[in-house]
């Protein structure tokens, strides 16, 4: 299990990164990389690497359970179907999901999970109503849109489509933000999201559940729940990577890839030792503030090609020593001609 921290130039994180992030391209994030080169010339001994969709901002529906997900959560209610089909237009794009993330109390008492809980099986509750006004969250920016209806929910896409330096959350300017808003405290905290979306695919909803589960177990054991707090979150892509996670504010993405580490889809998955030092290793990097580069997809902001080639990177020696130790057991099993071989002297 290595930890390494990422390169300066490639790093998301608010200490090292003080301006606020543009709202044009990615690249504008990763000053000072090489041009990126053709995608076959970069071949990694993980198929991990390199599977995060790019998008600029993930936009996360606020106080929300896998309970209530069906499989497509885009139609739920019309301020989310707005900004599922924005997203796309977006400078950079943008991701949308559901989440038990709840950063600001609803004005009202309702049927939602407004604390961390378990999150339960597949079976989809009908809350008809309860998404006509949302709270949204944009990482990493770490501002909180709050109780957006449709007309609100165009008003955040539009703000985030400003070809400007937005504000955020760490920002000495905080700009002006022409909606009802809160702002994250990311220079202190951390948040891991899982995706436990069942009813999108199994893997997620049994691996997904497992694993949140347990890094919830080790961040009450350590008593970190101040600094750190771990979070369900609908689809996010990569089902055979399950169960996947994002930590945030660095935007990284991690694919622990349980159904690979002896616990199978029809099994009890997640009860393993491997689920346990997955959640461990999970929270040692978001407290820590480093990259898992065991585990890890990709990142927010960045490009398949970028993602290949920081992964690369940062485990030279690690692939170096693979790559030897891959040629001395080719030497090994090397077919010898028959006319090499030492002849047994007939006695």
């Amino acid at each position: 299990m290595s930890f390494l921290f990422r390169p300066t130039t490639l790093t998301l994180i608010p200490r090292t990164h003080s301006s606020a992030l543009t709202a044009t391209t990615s690249a504008s994030l990763h000053t000072g990389r090489s041009t990126p080169t053709i995608l076959g010339a970069l071949p990694t001994a993980d198929s991990r690497v390199g599977t995060v969709a790019l998008h600029r901002v993930h936009l996360v529906v606020c106080n929300s359970s896998s309970a209530e997900w069906p499989s497509r959560v885009e139609t739920m209610s019309e301020p989310i179907t707005t900004l599922a089909r924005g997203c796309g237009r977006l400078p950079g794009r943008a991701m949308v999901t559901l989440s038990d993330f709840a950063p600001v109390r609803p004005p009202s008492p309702c049927s939602c999970s407004c604390n961390p809980t378990p999150p339960t099986a597949t079976k989809v509750v009908d809350n008809k109503g309860k998404y006509d006004r949302i709270d949204v969250a944009v990482f990493p920016l770490g501002i909180v849109a709050k109780q957006l209806d449709t007309k609100g929910a165009e008003m955040l896409l539009e703000w985030l489509s400003r070809d400007t330096i937005l504000p955020t959350s760490w920002s000495t300017d905080k700009g002006s933000v022409p909606f009802d808003h809160a702002w994250l405290e990311l220079t202190k905290n951390r948040h891991i999201f899982v995706c436990t979306h069942g009813s999108r695919d199994r893997l997620c909803g049994t691996h997904g559940g497992a694993l949140l589960r347990e890094v919830r177990r080790v961040i009450e054991e350590r008593g970190v729940g101040k600094h750190v707090a771990a979070w369900e979150t609908s689809h996010v892509g990569g089902h055979k990577y399950a169960a996947n996670a994002i930590i945030y504010p660095r935007g990284d993405w991690y694919g622990t890839w349980c159904d690979r580490c002896g616990k199978g889809v029809d099994g009890a998955a997640g009860s393993g030792d491997s689920v346990v030092e997955d959640a461990r290793a999970l929270v040692d990097a978001a407290l820590r503030d480093v990259v898992w580069w065991d585990a890890w997809r990709g990142a927010t902001n960045m490009s398949k090609e970028d993602q290949i080639q920081t992964w690369m990177k940062n485990t030279a020696a690690e692939n170096t020593e693979m790559t030897e130790e891959r040629e001395e057991e080719e030497k090994a099993a090397a077919w010898v001609p028959p006319s090499t071989l030492s002849r047994r002297k007939s006695s």
